[in-house]
């Protein structure tokens, strides 16, 4: 055994410790800037080791193979990966120079060193601290492909911001390079189903992209607040499992909860709430939007699209809405967002709040006992509990302009899977559930949202479509928005629909 390979057994060891590897179970702001390079990941800085047995058997997703060849050995070339790296969800997804003890950085360094050792590569990560999980990279990447330039093999960009350049002919088509197993457990089916439009994949989403499921829409609740209301009567975990966590049940749960706890007689600040939701354009409407499986833009069994912006559903939707955010002092609204977003709930004020996963990090010094639960659903018909994942967590590419394509594919191939067998649940199962979370049911219910994981058309290319998630989040900023719903929403059908096309023909000339 080598210096390198014994190293990762060393540190493959640490995290089984951990418990990192027992799995079992499978807005928009775009800026150019100088990308600083974070320099090549090396072992040789590391200390030297002592031999440790093999890895155990029977640790689930451990065990889960790739298709790779067993012996691959590209001669030490260089893989240049361009990554987001301006707050901690884009920072995670790559950079990791040393083991620190916490356990998601553990198991990033460990999957980049298996990974080169494997290949016998080199990742020269090429950072853009400036730009953010709300940011893209789209003007940096358009200028190099553009100019013939070949800087970058892999790419990670937000998803909202890389869509418009595979239309512009930026981008590999990813299924006709070697070694990619699209049907591989650690890619995004429904990611790969919907973007496939012509018989091609230009864009990977999957378990590399850390921002995918950190980036996954949730409810938060106060646990502590909730209980001195209904005090057992109403189990939220067993309303959730019986299918019955509908839009109707969550206005139901919040009217009787508004108290004037400031005693100025009106509902403001101070009081207590059912429910929290910005009083501006904000996420907290993908989140909803998505929990009710609209489809904006739907594909018929004949393969034609219809606009659902003027369907029954949309108008049950924008009426529900309307109920929970504007009627019964259901809802506080103030301009709270992104980091401040949990302060309500934290504070004892509101019972209900929702944000992406990574709003888990906000909760650590919660006094109160808190809890997470899927979004609700449109209605009990509805078959499943469904969720977004924000548009901007990182979907992957190679730029047209890449020489080494196929060390790039393998490289992606291998950090996929490796990041399915350990990042994952370093991140899922130890960093959130196990951590974070305060009770059992909360590990049980993080399953759920996950699986139900979905993008539609109008969100994945969003940015070609004028943007439809932004009409939703101005249609819930304001009751008179929201009551006008369906005159802005109709207005928007044919330019919707005309632009879509324009994307169907763009695929096709692809292939011309």
């Amino acid at each position: 055994m080598n210096h390198t390979k014994r190293i990762l057994t060393i540190l493959l060891a640490g995290l089984l410790a951990a418990g990192l590897v027992s799995c079992s179970s499978g807005g928009t702001n775009e800026e150019t800037a100088s990308a600083d390079t974070a320099g090549q990941i090396s072992a040789d800085t590391a200390e030297e080791p002592v031999e440790i047995p093999e890895e155990p058997k029977g640790n689930g997703r451990s065990e889960v193979k790739d298709s790779l060849p067993e012996t691959m050995d590209f001669g030490g070339t260089e893989v240049r990966v361009f990554s987001r790296g301006g707050d901690k969800d884009t920072l995670m997804e790559f950079s990791a120079e040393e083991m620190t003890g916490d356990v998601v950085n553990d198991a990033v360094f460990t999957r980049n060193l298996a990974v080169q050792e494997r290949l016998n590569v080199k990742m020269n990560l090429i950072l853009d601290n400036t730009l953010s999980r709300h940011s893209g990279a789209g003007n940096t990447i358009r200028a190099s492909v553009t100019a013939g330039s070949d800087d970058y093999d892999l790419i990670g960009n937000a998803m909202y911001n890389t869509m418009p350049l595979v239309v512009d002919n930026m981008f590999l088509p990813l299924n006709t390079l070697p070694y990619l197993d699209f049907a591989a457990p650690w890619y995004n089916q429904a990611f790969l189903e919907t973007t496939n439009l012509n018989g091609n994949n230009y864009v990977l989403m999957g378990e590399l992209s850390q921002t995918m499921i950190s980036g996954t829409f949730s409810m938060f609740f106060n646990k502590t607040l909730y209980n001195e209301y209904y005090n057992g009567t109403e189990n939220l975990y067993d309303i959730v499992n019986e299918g019955e966590w509908t839009l109707d049940k969550m206005a139901a749960l919040c009217e009787p909860i508004y108290t004037d706890t400031n005693g100025d007689g009106i509902a403001n600040e101070g009081d207590t709430f059912g429910h929290f939701f910005t009083d501006t354009k904000t996420l907290g409407a993908d989140s909803f939007f998505g929990a009710a499986k609209i489809d904006y833009l739907e594909k018929t069994d004949d393969g034609t699209y219809i606009y659902n912006g003027t369907s029954d559903r949309m108008v049950e939707f924008t009426e529900k809405m309307h109920k929970l955010l504007f009627e019964n002092n259901n809802t506080l609204r103030t301009p709270n967002n992104n980091d401040q977003i949990m302060d309500t709930m934290k504070n004892h004020e509101t019972v209900f709040t929702t944000w992406m996963l990574s709003g888990i990090d906000y909760l650590r010094d919660m006094n109160d006992d808190f809890g997470i639960i899927p979004m609700p659903k449109l209605n009990e018909a509805q078959e499943n509990y469904t969720s977004y994942i924000h548009d901007g967590s990182s979907a992957f590419t190679i730029p047209v302009t890449a020489q080494n394509t196929e060390v790039t594919a393998a490289y992606l191939e291998a950090m996929s899977a490796e990041s399915y067998r350990l990042v994952t649940p370093a991140y899922f199962e130890t960093a959130i559930k196990a951590k974070y979370s305060r009770d059992s049911e909360t590990s049980q219910m993080l399953d759920l949202i996950v699986s139900g994981v979905y993008l539609d058309y109008s969100y994945i290319y969003g940015q070609s479509l004028s943007t439809p998630i932004d009409t939703i989040r101005g249609i819930l900023a304001d009751a008179t928005s929201c009551e006008n719903a369906q005159s802005k929403l109709k207005s928007f059908e044919k330019a919707t629909l005309k632009g879509f096309d324009r994307i169907l023909k763009n695929y096709q000339d692809l292939l011309d």
